[in-house]
């Protein structure tokens, strides 16, 4: 009487661990595995860059409309446009209004 067969392989099967077939399937990528994630980290890196140098462009571009509807310097343009100050005196009072 045989007790079990002869083709019956102990071990457990393929010798070379994560190779063959279903490779890179149940996880065994290697450093493969972490080819999307640095992808992803570097878009996310870009898209920061970009947004930080959109809104310093903006900033810039506010503040500086802000400035020249400034009540102060409204006056003082009109003032000069009326020729009650002279060129020196609004560039003056300009600069001092800047500040």
């Amino acid at each position: 009487m045989m007790h079990g067969s002869g083709n019956v392989i102990h071990g457990g099967g393929n010798v070379m661990r994560g190779f063959g077939p279903g490779f890179m399937v149940n996880g065994h990528t290697g450093w493969l595995g972490l080819l999307p994630i640095a992808c992803h980290l570097v878009f996310m890196i870009i898209i920061i860059i970009l947004a930080i140098i959109f809104f310093k462009r903006h900033g810039a571009k506010v503040r500086t409309l802000q400035k020249q509807n400034d009540p102060a310097l409204l006056i003082l343009r009109e003032r000069y446009a009326q020729g009650e100050i002279d060129t020196e005196e609004f560039d003056r009072r300009k600069q001092d209004l800047s500040i």
